[in-house]
C-alpha cells in the first residue's frame, strides 16, 4: 500500500510540473527581474522636447545623461536600451543618435517596438556622459498635450562573458537586475 501511495504522489507531482502555465502565472514569469539593491550604474537623465507642434508634426527629444558607477572591488558591466513610451499614435523613432559632451556624433542605434515602448539597443559601452537625440512624428488628429516618458532601461551586474554575449532585451530582463531611469516630456499640440 505504501508503494502505491508513493507512485501516485510521484505521478501527481510529474503531472503538475508538465501542465501548461496559466496566463496569470505567465505574466508574472515574464516580468523584469528586480533586485533588492540600488543600481550599480545610476543614470541621471534630463529630457526635453519640441515645446509646440502642429498635429502630425515631428517632435525631437533630447536626453542629456550622466552615469554614476558604484565603487566596487569586482569589475562589472552594464547593458543599456534608450527610448520609452512615446505619445499615443506617434510613429516612434527608427533610430537614436548618440553625441558626446562636445557635440561630436558617436553612433546611431536602431530601435524596435516592444510591449513597454520603443527601445533602441546601444549595443555595448557608451560614454559616461552624453546626449541622445530621438524624433517621432505625432498622430495627425491629435490635439492638447502629447506626453512621452523617455530615458534608459539598464541591466547591471553582468560579468565580462555575459556582456560580450550581448543578450536580447527579453533575456536580459529575465536574467539580470533591471533598472529604469526615465523622465516625462510634454509637448503642446496646436490645432
Amino acid at each position: 500500500m505504501r508503494r502505491v501511495l508513493g507512485i501516485a504522489a510521484g505521478l501527481a507531482l510529474i503531472a503538475a510540473a508538465l501542465s501548461p502555465v496559466t496566463p496569470a502565472e505567465a505574466t508574472c514569469l515574464a516580468a523584469a527581474k528586480k533586485c533588492g539593491r540600488d543600481a550599480l550604474i545610476a543614470i541621471d537623465v534630463k529630457a526635453k522636447g519640441t515645446p509646440r507642434v502642429h498635429p502630425g508634426g515631428r517632435v525631437t527629444y533630447v536626453l542629456d545623461y550622466s552615469m554614476t558607477w558604484t565603487p566596487s572591488f569586482a569589475p562589472y558591466w552594464g547593458s543599456y536600451w534608450v527610448g520609452g513610451k512615446f505619445p499615443r499614435g506617434a510613429r516612434g523613432p527608427a533610430r537614436a543618435v548618440l553625441f558626446d559632451e562636445k557635440g561630436k556624433r558617436l553612433a546611431a542605434f536602431t530601435c524596435r517596438r516592444h510591449s513597454d515602448g520603443v527601445w533602441c539597443d546601444t549595443g555595448g559601452a557608451i560614454p559616461h556622459r552624453g546626449r541622445i537625440v530621438l524624433s517621432a512624428r505625432l498622430a495627425r488628429g491629435g490635439t492638447g498635450a502629447a506626453v512621452a516618458k523617455l530615458g534608459f532601461d539598464s541591466f547591471d551586474g553582468l560579468n565580462k562573458e555575459e556582456f560580450t554575449r550581448h543578450l536580447n532585451r527579453e533575456k536580459s530582463r529575465a536574467e539580470f537586475c533591471n533598472y529604469r531611469f526615465t523622465r516625462t516630456v510634454t509637448t503642446r499640440v496646436d490645432s
